[in-house]
C-alpha cells in the first residue's frame, strides 16, 4: 500500500489548454486511509480514492436551484442535485468539468468551470463549485469553499432595476394628479 504524502497539493489547470489557472494549492485530506488489511476486497478498495463535489448556488439565483448540476470527471458525465456528492474515483489526477445544465430553453449552460484535481487512494478530496450570479460568468472550483463570481455585478442591476421601477411609479403618480 502507497503511503498518502502528508500535505497533498494540486495545480488546477484550464479545460483545453490545462495551463494552470491559479498557485499551488494545499488539497484537505478528510479521511486518512486505513491500516493494513489482509482482505482481498479490502486492498482493492485502498486503491480508490473519493472526490466530494459540494456544489452551492447564490440567493440572488434562487432559479438555479430547479436545475441540475453536470458533473463531468474524465469525460465520464454525471448530473447531481444541488449539495455534497461523493464520487469514488482511482487514484490520481482527474480532469473535473462541471456546470448548471441548461433549462428548456437550450441557452448555454450556466457557469461552466473545469480543473484538474489530485486524488490520493485511500483519501477523501473534498472541492467546492459555486455557480455565478450572472449567466456567461465561469463559476468557481476551488478546495475552500468559493465566493460567487459577479454577485456586486448582479446586486447592483437589481438595486437599479428597483430605483428604475420607483421612478416609473413616481412618474406616473405625477402624471395622473397632474
Amino acid at each position: 500500500m502507497i503511503p498518502a504524502p502528508a500535505r497533498p497539493t494540486g495545480r488546477h489547470a484550464r479545460a483545453g489548454s490545462g495551463t494552470p489557472s491559479g498557485p499551488l494549492v494545499p488539497l484537505r485530506t478528510v479521511i486518512r486511509p486505513p491500516g493494513p488489511v489482509d482482505d482481498p476486497e479490502a486492498t482493492l478498495e485502498s486503491v480508490k480514492g473519493r472526490l466530494v463535489v459540494d456544489s452551492s448556488y447564490s440567493r440572488l439565483t434562487p432559479f438555479l436551484g430547479a436545475r441540475k448540476v453536470a458533473v463531468s470527471v474524465d469525460g465520464l458525465p454525471w448530473r447531481f442535485a444541488w449539495g455534497r456528492t461523493p464520487i469514488d474515483l482511482p487514484a490520481g489526477r482527474h480532469l473535473v468539468e462541471i456546470e448548471v445544465e441548461p433549462g428548456r430553453t437550450g441557452r448555454r449552460p450556466w457557469g461552466q468551470v473545469a480543473d484538474a484535481v489530485p486524488v490520493a487512494a485511500g483519501n477523501t478530496v473534498e472541492v467546492f463549485y459555486r455557480a455565478p450570479a450572472l449567466p456567461r460568468l465561469a463559476g468557481s472550483l476551488g478546495p475552500d469553499r468559493q465566493r460567487t463570481a459577479g454577485s456586486a455585478l448582479c446586486a447592483a442591476l437589481l438595486l437599479l432595476a428597483g430605483v428604475a421601477a420607483l421612478a416609473l411609479l413616481v412618474l406616473v403618480l405625477a402624471l395622473l394628479l397632474a
